[in-house]
């Protein structure tokens, strides 16, 4: 892409550009937020939510931006390719990924948590395990819609060639 219809692009998504720089802005900050929590944390405890924390907002964003990519070649660019396809299946192994860190990270969690605030453990466990869970139940929902939508654009596709 040339520097000109760089420059046209932003000028015609202008909005989106402002949204996108100002969502990307808020992570950046919550990462910051939390390993500094997690560098001056006074209490086993205040280490482990950070980290609980920081672990999920991670995989929330792995999440979102797949299901943004997704979304962005179905919907926006009404493109059909195999990546579209392979999406979904790269959601499910961020997905089993995830949950096999949580698994390591829960361990570390529990044996580092201290035995003062071992009541605490349901809530941090509830951080690590349900990143995914608002993506699962969108892939209920709205998965088969998207499916049904990109192989409709690929017969269109192959309709116009």
């Amino acid at each position: 892409m040339s520097k000109s219809n760089v420059m046209q692009y932003a000028k015609k998504h202008l909005g989106t550009i402002i949204v996108l720089c100002a969502v990307v802005a808020y992570i950046v900050w919550r990462y910051v937020h939390y390993i500094n929590g997690m560098n001056q944390a006074t209490t086993d405890y205040d280490y482990c939510h950070n980290l609980s924390e920081l672990f999920q907002l991670n995989s929330k964003t792995v999440f979102t931006i797949i299901y943004g990519i997704i979304c962005n070649r179905t919907y926006l660019n009404k493109q059909y390719s195999k990546w579209s396809i392979w999406l979904f299946y790269i959601s499910a192994v961020a997905m089993l990924a995830h949950f096999v860190a949580a698994g390591y990270v829960f361990d570390y969690v529990f044996a580092h948590v201290g035995a003062d605030h071992m009541d605490r453990i349901p809530s941090l466990a509830r951080n690590i395990f349900s990143a995914p869970g608002f993506f699962i139940i969108l892939c209920f929902f709205f998965v088969p819609k998207l499916i049904k939508d990109t192989l409709k654009l690929k017969q269109e596709q192959e309709l116009t060639i």
